[in-house]
């Protein structure tokens, strides 16, 4: 996409999200590009709200219209498996004592003007206890799972892929690291307690405060941005979590913890995508704007899409060797803005190299 298109791009996401009133008549071509870039971006169905609130001579012809309401219904049934499965599985640990939070997800999809149009992935369940204790839990059902510093794989539930979080998110760098996981420990209590009721009557599950997301959320951005790339879904996300508002003290207080974790400088380019995609105002930023850095982020974010899937700039699908080779093209592509995660990377990748191995021992 062009930039003529991207800016077209983003005022379909603003019509979507009530920001806004104004598109122009478009072709059956550039129809189809904005239809392919909401599904690199994870926002087919977000999208589509704006398609259904256009007059009729401006939406998109009505072949793809048809095959674009197939997408909405997928991802609204897909968002209906999820949330089934976060309850049960919210309640099974919860009976066996170990407290729980399920991060991002059906909590975000809560802040949405319709729950079913946010595009699910996986469900994230962070388990308050003692990473070896989780690890061992998950072996004795699969013991060729392979663990990481922060969650373990963990089978499928009908159908919906599973992830057990004993950190919900790190950092390269160690200091800050350290910092952010004495933070995650000492808040977790709270997010245990903190529930909500998912949409059809299907449950209740615990779900991160939204206090807490406001950094939690931020780290989980930077690390995709750092390791894979990200898509606007998860900016989106972190829309609407700011559109629930907060205090003055409040905001005061996620800056220094910004500051503190080494985020600050991420979530001022984080702004910048918000104003310029979502229409995002000045009052419900938590930190000014950081244009430099927001015109990069935003590149980025187009440029690679949802978790990095169409990023031209490195190769797919290769083994290891490849994996730690896009890596690094990252780490250089990335030292002049965020320079800490990137210069720490190498250091952090053999220090979680000899933790895998220590941990999965087990």
């Amino acid at each position: 996409m062009d930039s003529i298109a991207n800016v077209t791009f983003f005022q379909l996401i603003r019509v979507a999200i009530g920001e806004s009133a104004d598109f122009p008549q478009l072709s059956e071509e550039e129809w189809d590009a904005l239809y392919t870039k909401s599904k690199e971006q994870a926002l087919t169905a977000v999208v589509f709200q704006a398609v259904n609130r256009l007059p009729a001579e401006l939406q998109p012809p009505r072949k793809l219209k048809l095959r674009w309401i197939m997408q909405v219904e997928k991802i609204a049934k897909r968002n209906a498996d999820v949330n089934k499965v976060a309850v049960t599985v919210s309640e099974q640990f919860s009976k066996a004592g170990v407290p729980n939070c399920i991060l991002k997800g059906p909590g975000n999809a809560l802040m949405y003007p319709q729950p079913g149009t946010r595009t699910s992935g996986d469900i994230d369940i962070w388990l308050m206890a003692d990473p070896d204790k989780v690890i061992r839990l998950v072996k004795k059902v699969r013991p060729k799972a392979r663990a990481v510093y922060h969650h373990i794989d963990f089978p499928r539930i009908e159908g919906v892929p599973m992830e057990l979080h004993y950190r919900p998110q790190y950092m390269n760098n160690l200091v800050f690291n350290a910092r952010l996981q004495k933070w995650f420990l000492e808040k977790a209590e709270e997010q245990s307690k903190n529930r909500v009721e998912l949409p059809d009557g299907v449950g209740r599950i615990s779900v991160p405060t939204d206090s807490f997301n406001r950094i939690f959320q931020i780290s989980h951005i930077f690390k995709h941005v750092t390791d894979e790339g990200i898509g606007l879904r998860q900016l989106l996300d972190y829309y609407y979590l700011l559109q629930k508002g907060f205090t003055e003290e409040e905001r005061q207080e996620d800056e220094r913890l910004l500051r503190r974790f080494g985020l600050y400088k991420l979530t001022a380019a984080v702004m910048y995508v918000l104003q310029e995609v979502f229409g995002l105002t000045q009052e419900k930023m938590i930190v000014p704007v950081n244009v430099r850095l927001g015109k990069f982020l935003l590149e980025e974010i187009l440029l690679a899409g949802n978790f990095g899937h169409y990023d031209k700039r490195v190769s797919h699908g290769g083994g290891k060797l490849q994996k730690n080779t896009n890596r690094l093209k990252r780490d250089f592509r990335q030292i002049r803005y965020f320079p800490s995660e990137s210069l720490w990377e190498p250091i952090f990748r053999w220090y979680h190299y000899f933790w895998r191995v220590r941990h999965n021992r087990i």
